[in-house]
Order: C-alpha cells, then sequence, then structure tokens
C-alpha cells in the first residue's frame, strides 16, 4: 500500500487535554504509513515542539492561520483525507469550525458535544449561531429550546439530554468513536459508517519499566506503607470522587489503613475538601493538584488500585484508566457506560449506586485485603490491553477506516 498523506486537525500538548496528549501518541504509528500534518491553535511553538514525539519529515505542524495559508498554495493538502479529533470543552473550537467548513473523518471522543457548541456560540455572544444549531438538530422544538433559553428559561441538565451532535455526524466522511456505548447510541442511518476503536494506551508507559513500586513512592514522596487507593485526573463531581471518600470512609471507621491519593487538578466549582473532612479524612487523603506526566506514571506505579468511577457520563473512554490498566493496576469501576465494556476479569465493576455506595465500600475492603486477587486482576488488565490498545492498531484503524470511506473536497 503507498503511502497516504493525512491532515489531523486537533490540539497538541501543552495543552491540559486527554485529546491533545492522545494525539501526540498516536503520531508516530500514523506516520509510519504516509506524511501527516497535525493543524492546531498554536502551530510548531518551543512549547509543543517540545511535548511531540520524533517523527522526523513525516510529520509537520501547521497553526490555523498556516493551514488556511498552505491550502492556497499547496492544492494538494486541501485534497487529503482530513481527520478530526472533536471533543467536548473549548480546546476543540477551532477543530469544530474548520470541520465545518471541510468535512472529513470524526473522531468523536465524547458523545455529548453541548458544552462545546456553547464554547462555541454563547461563549463569544453568538446567541443566534447557538439556536441555529439547536434547529439544525432539532428542527423548531430546538428553535424553541433556544429562544427560551435566551429568556432565561433553562436548565444545566438539558446539556445532558441535548447532545448536539447529528449535525456533525450528518457532515462526516466516516465516524470513529471509543466504546460501543456512543456507537449504540448514533442514528441508526449513521452507524455504518462508525466504527470502535479503543483508547489506546500510551507509549509512554514504557517510562517506569523497572520501577519498583517502593521506589516509585520514594520518587513522590509517599510513605512506604500503607495501602494507597489512586484516583487520577481532573477533579469533577461526575468522578465519583465523593462517592470513594463516602466509601473509604467506612473503611476508616473499620479499622482499615490506607492513603488516598488523588492526582489531579482542583475545581474551583466543586469543593473536594469539603467531602474529604465530612468523612474525617482529612489525615487519609492527599490532593496533588496537576501533576506532569512522568509524575502521573510514577504515582501509578505507587499505588496498590485504583478508583475510576464515571456518572454521569457523555460517552468518554478514559485515558487514564487505559495507562493505569496497561501498567497493571488493579482498577474498580462503574457497571455502567463505556467503563461496563471491559472483560469481567479484566477490572472489578460494582454497580451504580445513586444513594449510599455500600458495594463500592465491600469491593474496596476486599481489594484492601487480597493480594492475591490485585495481583491476578493486574495481570489480566495489563495483558488485555497490551494486547487490544496498542497506538499501532489504533494508526491501522484509521487508515482501514480511510480507506472505506474515501473523502470528497468541499
Amino acid at each position: 500500500m503507498s503511502a497516504q498523506p493525512l491532515v489531523v486537525f486537533s490540539p497538541l500538548p501543552p495543552r491540559r487535554s486527554g485529546i491533545a496528549a492522545y494525539t501526540a501518541e498516536l503520531l508516530p504509528a500514523l506516520c509510519e504509513g504516509g506524511p501527516v500534518t497535525v493543524v492546531n491553535e498554536e502551530g510548531l511553538t518551543p512549547a509543543v515542539a517540545a511535548e511531540l514525539p520524533d517523527c522526523g519529515d513525516a510529520l509537520r505542524v501547521l497553526s490555523l492561520a498556516e493551514y488556511q495559508s498552505a491550502s492556497e498554495t499547496e492544492p494538494a493538502l486541501r485534497a487529503q483525507p482530513h481527520i478530526y479529533q472533536i471533543g467536548n470543552n473549548a480546546d476543540h473550537v477551532f477543530v469544530y469550525k474548520a470541520f465545518r467548513q471541510r468535512p472529513g473523518l470524526l473522531v468523536q471522543h465524547d458523545f455529548n458535544l453541548h458544552y462545546l457548541i456553547e464554547d462555541v456560540t454563547l461563549v463569544r455572544g453568538d446567541a443566534e449561531g447557538y439556536r441555529a444549531v439547536l434547529q439544525e438538530e432539532y428542527g423548531e422544538p430546538g428553535n424553541t429550546l433556544a429562544m427560551l433559553r435566551r429568556a432565561g428559561v433553562f436548565s444545566e441538565a438539558q446539556k445532558l439530554s441535548l447532545p448536539l451532535n447529528r449535525h456533525l455526524l450528518r457532515q462526516a466522511h466516516g465516524v470513529i468513536v471509543h466504546n460501543r456505548w456512543i456507537h449504540d447510541r448514533l442514528p441508526v442511518a449513521l452507524r455504518e459508517s462508525a466504527c470502535v476503536v479503543p483508547h489506546h494506551y500510551s507509549p509512554a508507559v514504557a517510562s517506569v519499566a523497572g520501577l519498583s513500586p517502593a521506589q516509585a513512592r520514594q520518587r513522590r514522596g509517599l510513605p512506604a506503607e500503607p495501602f494507597l487507593f489512586l484516583s487520577l485526573g481532573f477533579i469533577t463531581p461526575p468522578k465519583q470522587i465523593q462517592a470513594a471518600l463516602w466509601a473509604l470512609g467506612q473503611l476508616r471507621q473499620r479499622g482499615r489503613q490506607f492513603r488516598y491519593v488523588i492526582v489531579g487538578e482542583r475545581n474551583a466549582g466543586f469543593d473536594i475538601d469539603a467531602h474529604i473532612r465530612r468523612h474525617g479524612l482529612e489525615d487519609w487523603v492527599t490532593v496533588t493538584g496537576y501533576a506532569p506526566e512522568s509524575d502521573f506514571f510514577e504515582y501509578i506505579v505507587a499505588a496498590d488500585a485504583l478508583i475510576n468511577l464515571r456518572h454521569p457520563t457523555v460517552g468518554e473512554s478514559s485515558g487514564t484508566l487505559v495507562r493505569a490498566l496497561a501498567l497493571g493496576l488493579p482498577a474498580v469501576v462503574h457497571n455502567f457506560g463505556p467503563s461496563s465494556e471491559y472483560p469481567d476479569d479484566v477490572v472489578l465493576k460494582v454497580p451504580l449506586e445513586l444513594g449510599s455506595p455500600d458495594a463500592l465500600a465491600a469491593t474496596l475492603d476486599t481489594l484492601l485485603t487480597h493480594a492475591e486477587l490485585r495481583e491476578a486482576l493486574g495481570t489480566r488488565a495489563a495483558r488485555h490491553i497490551r494486547a487490544h490498545c496498542s497506538v499501532q492498531h489504533s494508526a491501522q484503524a484509521y487508515r482501514a477506516w480511510l480507506a472505506r470511506f474515501p473523502q470528497t473536497v468541499a
């Protein structure tokens, strides 16, 4: 098969974005099949260059303005297959706008894109643009909802029930999603053009090969004992850290000894410290704040178990979870949404508990007290992820899907 040049629209590191990291991790494998041009907002700044893998002459990075200029002087550039990494936040506004002007292969990391649409329209004072999207999605009822919101009649809960994704899906020349949860919620007429490509694990897990838990704890300034529970990522209510703290509060009352380390940036809208105090865990819990990638992997190696919950979900597949599993860290997840799709012998699944999380507390207690279970679970997790979720698998699936849905220049 001849080399096929590609254009990829995506944020890139050092943006604190899981999708930026995902794209950077994918690039070496994607470049093996042909040259790749990545379009971001900043272009190849020194900060971006310092974070990118070495792909030699196969990789070019352009700012959005540079891409627009190059499209006029290099007609072949616009004719190349275009891939758009879409996520549900402001980092993807430029990706969204570019896709609308020149559609291509859509990689939909989140099912619900309502927050992105707000960032594209309302955050910029474009109430008419928001109304137009809702009308495009839902017809006259959408128009009415937008007008009611403009008049002040709106509930935040509506964002979960109005995913605002179909106007993009209808334009796409093929769609990639990371799980069946999203795939099965796509319009029936569009599922034939959608492919499930599991979220890959980061090749950077190799950076901690050979590092022992004791060494990792020493590097991160953690005590050699006791048992260490871990949660990863930006701290938000859907991560259900509040449920984990309730369950761990129960373990403390039973006399269990442990530490709980939350590696993630604090959220001004969510008072994590109040939840910690509520359960009397001030001396048991550490919140690190944002951690660079090298520290991130060391925390995974240092830990005994991962707590990775999510409710409600917008269909996102957890990149932090797949990294931890690749390193053999036993994980507890909700038996709900994308995380429920992992094999039962790869993760421990707990039911979604909207009241007291008693099953979660029991499961965490079991993990804490059964070393053989942890070892077996971690071994199976690492084997599964490394066999099915490599960047090579992702890159091959991308190019295979592009070949199935040839793109036309808009």
